[in-house]
């Protein structure tokens, strides 16, 4: 049970880095594996703006779409952050408190989805998977995105895919690559401030011929019988990752300012 691995490209954006974009794009081609591109629909954060704008930005979207070279997921609206909540995932999980959507009424939240969702269908993309800025949302983003239609998200600490409000949850665990020994890993890519240590760790990882599938592969295979049982046990590893960190934290804190109450 040997474990497959999906990459997917966050804050993909008109003014965003186009070199860095272009290299791993190459990259993946180069390896016949299609990324999943979280494509925000009307960016308005400036961290987000790399370059000037390019103006066939949707050109080179629905180019690469007609290739079959990519997929393609809505990566919220304006990725513009408007509440300190957490949402489902919450800081258990190391998330930060910030988010586009959790936390807002369900017309709000509607309203700016809906609005996403057209900006993209007019621009000729059409997908129904939901990519949440921050990996922020809560119980009633699930239901927006279900009344608009759409099928899976990608987000989730687990280790096979499981169903939640009617969506099917393909989970994200890592932002590199890194062994797992079973499950369906999503691999987290921000291209815009990517290293060099990363990429290389990228292109090592495609060398490797390791089980790398597309997202369409994952929600076509859908929730696994025993997953439930793996993804309790993986969610219970992360939150402990996650509690000895702070642990570690506050031990080196206190080291700090012992060390300094000397001089």
């Amino acid at each position: 049970m040997a474990a497959k691995y999906i990459y997917r490209m966050d804050d993909i954006t008109p003014d965003m880095n186009w070199k860095q974009f272009w290299r791993f794009i190459d990259l993946f081609q180069r390896y016949g594996v299609k990324p999943l591109l979280g494509v925000v629909p009307d960016n308005k954060d400036k961290k987000l703006a790399i370059e000037p704008k390019r103006n066939d930005f949707w050109q080179v979207m629905r180019n690469l779409q007609s290739q079959e070279a990519v997929e393609f997921a809505q990566h919220g609206y304006q990725h513009l952050y408007e509440t300190d909540k957490t949402g489902i995932l919450g800081r258990k999980y190391g998330f930060f408190s910030q988010s586009e959507f959790s936390g807002l009424p369900y017309a709000q939240q509607y309203r700016k989805i809906k609005a996403g969702r057209k900006i993209l269908q007019d621009e000729g993309i059409y997908t129904d998977i939901w990519m949440a800025p921050a990996h922020s949302f809560d119980m009633v983003t699930l239901r927006v995105l279900y009344d608009l239609g759409f099928k899976a998200v990608t987000d989730g600490i687990a280790l096979f895919p499981y169903g939640m409000e009617r969506l099917l949850f393909v989970p994200q665990q890592a932002w590199k690559p890194e062994y797992f020994p079973m499950g369906i890993v999503t691999i987290c890519l921000h291209t815009n401030s990517a290293s060099e240590g990363l990429f290389q760790s990228v292109k090592k990882h495609l060398e490797s011929k390791a089980g790398i599938i597309s997202f369409s592969d994952a929600v076509r295979q859908g929730p696994r019988l025993l997953g439930g049982i793996f993804n309790n046990g993986l969610r219970s590893y992360f939150v402990s990752r996650r509690v000895l960190g702070l642990m570690r934290e506050k031990v080196r804190r206190s080291i700090i300012r012992n060390a300094s109450s000397r001089f």
